[in-house]
């Protein structure tokens, strides 16, 4: 590759210093907000179970500690709204070109997410703090879980928005036309030419300085006009359905483990048997969920990678394949029996897809657009010799770098979902249900071996503790795994994380300035919640002056 090529190629492929400050910030905003959503969408799965406990056995301990936790879920709701609202304002701001998402694959399921499930979730919210106690029980209940649904099919809109990010369904062969290791992406929904057009200013603005500026050139909209087809086929992206599916069992493993924390701590204190009757229905939920998510969906998550982002799936086994990775293939007998079903099947290294982006030939990028719309050439700039075997090779070396990062991450992930796994068992079959044989096994590790470690009591609110924090550790560890090993693509074949940042500088000041404000809404959100719920009868407080209020 000639040092302009090269030159060019970098510009496009290897992360510039305004994207890397604006990582900084945009990748703790996202992880704040998901905080928050995460103990919006498992609050109410600790609600429920305690009031169906307290229905059952009459026992006012549950509706008084189910009326402390709606207090702390309207709060984190509330603080979910507000850093959701900062992670759009940032999307928008700071990587701008995000607009034609928004305006294509992404318009419907914001739409829906915007006008039916956050506003029918924040209604019931509110309905469910006068209901209650005070409502029968169906009526209560139905309310809970409509609201929890309605946060469920948000958290399922946004997330198939993301999956196009990772597996751009509907846009058929392009992607695999220009990196050709790719799959085909589903049916060719797609306008070739619009959006190579879109894809040529995209590069010409990116040499230039900034991709995000195309949007501003005049001619923006008569160069690329409608380039993607049918809006409704992100709704049936595959990827979209099973991350779906396992991001909100991870969410809702989150949220009822910050419960069962919380009150495990309690425990530890106070030794108070009341706790270990409150955490027993939390206990329920999240033995199930996490025995379902890592395992099952875990599994299909797997797949997914291995079927549509090849590049990532190598980067995922840096740590256990060694060099290999960087070969043409290599052998992992464990990791190819999950991925192909076969240990005998190799695993491909960097150079496997190097030979991919060969198979380009000499076509070059001027010859292309000649072929296609002459009229863009002009556009092409420095990229009009460059071949287009040359830019898919330079997508493969810009993974490189980045393969031990995201494998570290890839590895946290499974190491933790394999404790959890094990925790959720040693609950199962000791605490919940008893099988013969397994709850054998089982009472001999929590009653011979933990309990002479850590105290007979202290068994059941130590595995308890240990499956919240797994979980977020998991989760944590899951999404920067799937995230990293999207790069060096926004969205994956189609657009570079250079094409979508700003034209404005970041400057390490900045950074620094909304990293402080995002720091201080977690730091007062924490403080906010800490308060209600140390606040046992603030909810009929609240009710009693609103009455009081209404009836004056």
């Amino acid at each position: 590759m000639t040092n302009s090529a090269l030159g060019v190629l970098n510009e496009i492929y290897v992360h510039s210093a305004n994207v890397n400050n604006a990582m900084v910030m945009t990748i703790i905003g996202i992880y704040l907000h998901a905080v928050f959503v995460s103990f919006t969408l498992g609050f109410p799965l600790a609600i429920l179970a305690w009031l169906i406990t307290w229905y059952r056995t009459g026992d006012a301990l549950f509706i008084n500690y189910s009326k402390t936790l709606t207090m702390v879920w309207a709060v984190n709701f509330a603080l979910g709204a507000v850093t959701g609202t900062i992670v759009e304002f940032g999307l928008l701001d700071i990587w701008p070109t995000s607009i034609l998402l928004f305006s294509s694959s992404a318009f419907i399921p914001l739409l829906y997410e915007a006008t039916i499930a956050f506003i029918g979730e924040a209604v019931l919210v509110v309905l469910f703090m006068v209901a209650i106690g005070r409502w029968r029980a169906r009526y209560t209940l139905s309310v809970l879980i409509t609201a929890w649904f309605l946060g469920s099919l948000s958290g399922y809109f946004i997330i198939t928005a993301n999956a196009w990010m990772n597996v751009p369904w509907g846009m058929g062969e392009i992607p695999h036309s220009l990196y050709p290791f790719l799959p085909t992406y589903g049916p060719d929904a797609a306008n070739l030419t619009a959006t190579l057009n879109l894809a040529a200013l995209l590069l010409h603005y990116t040499v230039d300085g900034a991709g995000s500026l195309a949007l501003t050139s005049v001619n923006f909209t008569s160069l690329v006009g409608t380039y993607f087809n049918n809006p409704w086929l992100p709704m049936i992206n595959p990827d979209a359905i099973v991350t779906t599916l396992h991001t909100l069992l991870a969410a809702y493993a989150i949220g009822v483990g910050a419960v069962a924390l919380a009150i495990s701590i309690r425990y530890f204190r106070t030794h108070d048997d009341k706790y270990i009757k409150l955490l027993k229905p939390l206990l329920w939920i999240l033995t199930i969920v996490l025995l379902v998510e890592p395992i099952v969906l875990g599994h299909f998550m797997g797949d997914d990678v291995v079927t549509y982002q090849p590049l990532k799936f190598t980067a995922f086994t840096a740590l256990t394949g060694g060099s290999g990775i960087y070969g043409y293939e290599y052998y992992d007998p464990l990791e190819a029996l999950f991925a192909y079903g076969n240990p005998y099947h190799p695993l491909y290294g960097f150079q496997y897809y190097m030979s991919q982006c060969r198979s380009l030939g000499n076509l070059t990028f001027g010859e292309l657009y000649s072929k296609l719309d002459p009229g863009m050439l002009g556009y092409l700039g420095p990229l009009i010799n460059v071949m287009l075997s040359q830019n898919c090779e330079a997508a493969v070396l810009s993974m490189e770098p980045l393969a031990p990062l995201v494998s570290a991450f890839y590895y946290t992930m499974i190491g933790a979902g394999i404790l959890l796994a094990i925790a959720s068992v040693l609950v199962l079959f000791t605490y919940l249900v008893r099988v013969p044989v397994l709850s054998t096994i089982t009472d001999f590790i929590n009653n011979e071996i933990l309990s002479v470690l850590i105290g007979a009591d202290n068994v059941m609110p130590f595995l308890a503790s240990v499956m919240a924090v797994l979980s977020a550790i998991a989760a944590t560890a899951g999404w920067a795994a799937r995230e990293i090993g999207r790069q060096p693509w926004t969205v994956y074949g189609l657009i570079t994380t250079n094409e979508v940042i700003t034209g404005d500088a970041i400057t390490p000041g900045f950074v620094a300035f909304v990293v402080a404000i995002l720091l201080a809404i977690a730091i007062v959100g924490v403080l906010a919640m800490y308060y209600v719920a140390t606040r046992p009868s603030l909810l009929d407080r609240i009710r009693g002056l609103v009455e009081v209020g209404g009836h004056e």
